[in-house]
């Protein structure tokens, strides 16, 4: 059956492959005054205080103006409990204008309520940071006052990407990973762990556009997607439960991981390095995973066959119960025997409550490809004959395990407090 299944999705790609190959474009090196970045925000000194003694201290920069949707950003992770922070996280940066004005916000991290406001950093770039340099910045306070500063390592260079239009950024893709332990005991993880993932993914906005107008409405077609977002108590009750699993999920804990990824290995070694060391056998087509993009970034975890599992992996709660998205959907990522054993995603657009375009498919895959350089992507829409083989050879393997996870469904149901066939609505 295991077999079955990846030869079904292994002819998929290599026919997909040869059709649409990937579409990463390097740019015609253009002379141009403008200069390419890396600046490596390494950490912070004597940071104002956010708590009654210390801070939970990260930093979110933007290249322009803050209130500007199209400017670029780009947010560490957080260090608990210090006033003294270690980031070492890297930012490469493109063609960027002289003058432009990077802003450098430092923030305490809170879980119950909005972040804290510790103040700000700026920096001019341009022709003087030619040389690499290491500098330490002031923070400003809201109130006017010096309060510590944040060091930042930064090399410029004379941009080779002067065919852009515009300042864009060359990655590393930042991620955090969420675990949940009480999710963990009702989906039966070996080690009662679940994984939430959010990626902060680059060329939304050049890829997708910026206009919300032009994104994926909720889909007034399906009935599921009616009661979610219906103006009634059902529809705020709904969306309630959505919110406060997003909220659950997506914390902040001391055990988040933060890192970046810069390749299709990368994001592997994330999504399935601890099940390879445990089996490096693992047939890895059989993982799926329930995806929602909305413009703060990506967000998925694993779906399957328990219920609590899918119940918790819906597109409405990734996207934190939103009314449109970029893209939704579901995927898979393994490594491709035929190809190489390169890393492939195979991605579709499998989503009721959203209804993603078929059009917009081409616009996924490029997505996958700006941010993941060596990824080979297929994207195939939900009513691809051979995707929907795919998905009824998968559920034949969810079957032979169901069994398996009646009490967890039977201890998940005496807990849950939706409506009581909420679970069939969150698809």
């Amino acid at each position: 059956m295991l077999d079955s299944l990846y030869e079904k999705i292994s002819n998929v790609v290599n026919h997909h492959h040869k059709k649409h190959p990937n579409t990463n474009i390097v740019p015609d090196v253009i002379d141009s005054d403008n200069r390419d970045y890396i600046i490596v925000f390494k950490g912070a000194k004597d940071v104002p205080v956010g708590d009654i003694l210390t801070s939970d201290p990260y930093l979110a920069a933007y290249l322009g103006p803050v209130e500007d949707p199209q400017t670029l950003s780009y947010i560490t992770g957080v260090h608990w409990n210090t006033l003294n922070p270690v980031w070492e996280a890297q930012w490469d940066l493109l063609n960027v204008p002289d003058d432009t004005v990077l802003h450098i916000y430092v923030k305490d991290k809170n879980r119950m309520k909005e972040d804290t406001p510790l103040g700000k950093a700026t920096l001019i770039l341009g022709a003087r940071l030619d040389v690499d340099r290491l500098l330490e910045l002031p923070i400003t306070k809201e109130d006017g006052n010096i309060k510590g500063c944040v060091i930042i390592e930064i090399k410029a260079s004379k941009t080779r990407h002067g065919s852009l239009i515009k300042a864009s950024t060359k990655g590393p893709v930042r991620f955090s990973r969420h675990t949940s332990y009480a999710a963990g005991v009702l989906t039966g993880e070996a080690k009662y762990e679940f994984h939430a993932y959010r990626i902060r993914l680059y060329h939304l906005i050049d890829v997708f556009g910026a206009d919300p107008e032009q994104y994926q409405h909720w889909n007034r077609n399906y009935e599921s997607a009616k009661r979610i977002f219906a103006e009634n108590l059902e529809g705020q009750r709904i969306r309630s439960a959505l919110h406060s699993q997003h909220s659950y999920l997506y914390r902040h804990r001391r055990n988040t991981l933060y890192g970046s990824l810069s390749t299709g290995k990368d994001l592997g070694d994330l999504l399935h390095g601890e099940r390879l060391k445990k089996d490096p056998k693992y047939e890895l087509t059989t993982v799926v995973f329930t995806y929602s993009i909305i413009p703060k970034g990506l967000y998925f975890s694993e779906t399957g066959v328990a219920f609590f599992q899918d119940f918790m992996s819906k597109h409405a709660m990734h996207a934190n119960r939103a009314a449109e998205v970029i893209f939704a959907g579901e995927f898979r990522l393994f490594r491709h025997k035929s190809n190489d054993d390169k890393w492939t995603l195979f991605i579709d657009n499998n989503s009721g409550t959203y209804g993603p375009k078929k059009e917009d498919l081409p616009k996924i895959k490029k997505i996958f490809e700006l941010n993941f350089s060596d990824l080979t992507v297929v994207a195939l829409d939900h009513d691809d004959d051979h995707l929907k083989e795919i998905r009824a050879a998968t559920k034949e393997l969810e079957a032979a395990m169901a069994s398996q996870q009646k009490q967890r469904f039977a201890l998940f149901s005496s807990m849950r407090h939706v409506p009581e066939d909420a679970h069939m609505v969150l698809k």
